[in-house]
């Protein structure tokens, strides 16, 4: 009688499980996954997590605790969102978040499923996991100067001399260069000044020769324009009216 008890009791629950609502997915929701590691690379169960909806910061429930494989997964729909952890963050990252206006780390989601990698580093704070794929992770640790400037300083290693960057000297160019700079209107002037004095040379002696020419051409004109006049109408008259008339007379 008590077996049979026993049997009811668990027949009941796994019918009670069995028609249980699951939690419904929001239409358009999008898988948003959490894998939590330790530095050794082991998976990190049974750790709680909590999930915000910004800027509301509104709990996404149910609440999650890691599972064997170190993930919790929710249905939510695209926006921004904040990861709360159990463990402090650090002081830097800490506050960048309040800078922000966050207590956690900030998250988003889009319209496809989306997976988010952290770890829980050897001095007990949580970090972003920088080498998901590789069997030990990278935790990404910020530090004060790229908090300020953006970008991290790179380390010296100790005992490592660092040389003194050397200050090249001025040397003479500039001055060159300003004396050069100087000098070319001078020279501008002189290019202008021999440049006319070239042309106006080039238009004298142009004009002269063309002078010379014309008084070349003209004189050769002037002959053969007397010169037959005065043979043709001075010498043959002469001789066809003097020279009969004295033969005329000695007769």
């Amino acid at each position: 009688m008590k077996q049979s008890y026993v049997w009811l009791s668990l027949w009941a629950f796994w019918l009670a499980a069995g028609l249980w609502p699951a939690p419904a997915r929001a239409e358009g929701a999008t898988a948003l996954r959490l894998r939590l590691r330790y530095a050794d690379g082991t998976a990190v169960a049974g750790e709680r997590v909590v999930l915000e909806r910004l800027p509301e910061e509104e709990p996404v429930l149910p609440v999650c605790e890691t599972d064997a494989n170190g993930e919790c997964v929710w249905y939510v729909g695209r926006g921004l969102y904040q990861l709360l952890f159990t463990r402090p963050l650090d002081p830097v990252s800490r506050l960048a978040t309040a800078e922000g206006g966050l207590t956690g780390f900030g998250v988003t989601v889009g319209d496809e499923a989306i997976t988010y990698h952290f770890t829980f580093h050897s001095d007990g704070r949580v970090y972003f996991d920088a080498a998901p794929e590789a069997a030990v992770p990278s935790p990404i640790i910020p530090e004060p100067e790229a908090l300020h400037s953006g970008a991290a300083p790179t380390p010296a290693l100790a005992g490592e001399l660092v040389e003194a960057t050397p200050i090249p000297e001025p040397t003479s160019a500039p001055d060159t260069a300003v004396a050069a700079t100087a000098g070319s209107p001078w020279r501008l002037i002189l290019f202008i000044g021999g440049g006319l004095a070239i042309g106006g040379g080039l238009h004298f002696w142009s004009q002269k020769r063309r002078k010379t020419d014309e008084k070349t051409t003209r004189l050769p004109d002037d002959k053969t324009a007397r010169l037959p006049d005065d043979q043709t109408t001075q010498l043959p008259d002469d001789k066809t009216t003097r020279l009969p008339t004295e033969e005329t007379k000695d007769a």
